[in-house]
């Protein structure tokens, strides 16, 4: 009955997605909503509608509450998700400073762990999952909305992340996490048709925001220890791509003396880009790639034992560094 039910999700937000978005192209036009190129950090030919990430959320909500009974955390999750859904709209439209936006992820983190949505590690005291928790899910939010920086991206490594959660959640038999990810994966596929290069239509800070905060709940949410219990580490694992970028852009940022919170060409996918001549799909798929890899190792953990964790753990550490390192060299504009 359950994978009826999760068929039926994915169907429904995809479908949702794929001809809702070409209406909310219209909107975007129609009312402005236009990410006009600079010659600086958006370099698009012309200018691009945002009103992505409204589709996207309206996709992934519709088969979710049609499905699902409205739970505690189900419920801090939507609410959650709508003030960031608002606030986005606002960014978009140039209305809003960062600090605002900030206040406002804050108060989008606080309503989740209001909501029962936090890491539960038995080795620490409370407070400190509260702390960990609060930290974590405001990191991934910022790390989404960091991430967005090419046709198709964020919406890939999201994608590719709530699969890997949607399958651990099966096999702790967790019918919200599995409702909630297998719905937003399909509702960011629908939208990949005219996300990906050249894209017809971005995400906009709606859509890169709510995306990360959904999954950073997941995250927190999933249950990875069963057979292993150093595979809560997955958790964190799981989100190692956009975490990185958001990482290595802001020690970038602050040792060229500049603001972590302003735009900068220092994203290690644009570095990529450039050290090798690629193009936007070229280097989205190389993105995609170590994305699998790392989803692959996720998934492996989840039965593997405490030591090849670590082992995997570290390697993947290692890799993210060296590569890094090796990108720092790439002379950016």
């Amino acid at each position: 009955m359950n994978e009826l039910l999760y068929l039926l999700s994915f169907i429904l937000a995809f479908l949702l997605s794929v001809y809702g978005t070409p209406v909310a192209k219209k909107v975007a036009y129609r009312y402005n909503l236009l990410d006009v190129p600079d010659n600086k950090l958006k370099k698009q030919k012309k200018p691009v509608p945002y009103m992505g990430g409204v589709i996207v959320y309206f996709a992934f909500i519709s088969p979710v509450g049609l499905l699902f009974p409205l739970s505690r955390e189900l419920l801090g999750i939507l609410f959650a998700s709508s003030i960031l859904l608002i606030v986005g709209l606002f960014d978009d439209l140039k209305a809003l400073t960062p600090g605002i936006k900030f206040l406002f992820q804050l108060v989008a983190v606080f309503i989740l762990l209001k909501s029962g949505i936090y890491i539960d590690l038995t080795f620490l005291p409370g407070w400190v999952n509260y702390i960990i928790s609060f930290i974590w899910m405001l990191s991934i939010i910022n790390a989404f909305n960091i991430i967005d920086i090419l046709d198709g991206m964020a919406a890939s490594v999201a994608s590719i992340s709530l699969i890997t959660i949607f399958i651990i959640s099966l096999y702790n038999s967790n019918y919200l996490i599995s409702v909630i990810s297998i719905s937003l994966a399909a509702s960011l596929l629908g939208f990949l048709k005219f996300n990906w290069e050249p894209a017809g239509i971005y995400l906009g800070d709606a859509g890169s925001m709510v995306v990360g905060l959904i999954i950073a709940a997941l995250s927190v949410m999933g249950e990875y220890t069963k057979y292993n219990d150093a595979a809560f580490i997955s958790g964190m694992l799981v989100l190692s791509v956009p975490v990185f970028d958001m990482v290595y852009v802001v020690i970038l940022r602050l040792l060229k003396g500049r603001s972590p919170f302003f735009g900068s060409p220092d994203h290690f996918a644009l570095r990529v880009r450039k050290k090798w001549k690629l193009s936007v799909a070229q280097t989205v798929s190389i993105v995609i790639a170590i994305q699998l890899i790392v989803s692959g190792i996720v998934v492996a953990n989840f039965y593997m034992t405490p030591l090849i964790t670590l082992i995997s753990t570290l390697l993947i550490f290692l890799f993210f560094t060296l590569l890094g390192v090796s990108l720092s060299r790439v002379k950016m504009e």
